[in-house]
């Protein structure tokens, strides 16, 4: 079993949200993507605390991969973030307002 816990605050208006999802509840085609995301980031290469300086106005990123045998966290911001990382966080950004 695949998780990805994916939290997002900060940003300026300050808008968070936080969820979880479970890659085997989803639709083959999504689940897919997702570890395609995964895989393509190199995530579990990625140090797991990229913030080296806070900035109120741009979005902290804390995402967990738990594919059962390896678990990984990596916080980020906006600045900090590895442009591999970019496509997980935008697809897990708009993903939950989507399937809502």
């Amino acid at each position: 079993m695949t998780t990805i816990t994916f939290k997002r605050s900060g940003g300026f208006i300050g808008k968070g949200m936080k969820y979880e999802l479970n890659l085997n509840q989803l639709p083959q085609q999504d689940a897919s993507s997702f570890i395609h995301l995964i895989k393509q980031a190199e995530f579990f290469n990625i140090p797991e605390n990229l913030i080296v300086k806070f900035n109120p106005d741009e979005y902290q990123y804390t995402i967990t991969v738990d594919a059962g045998i390896i678990c990984h966290t990596v916080r980020t911001n906006d600045t900090t973030m590895p442009a591999s990382l970019r496509p997980l966080v935008e697809e897990l950004s708009v993903f939950k307002t989507v399937v809502q």
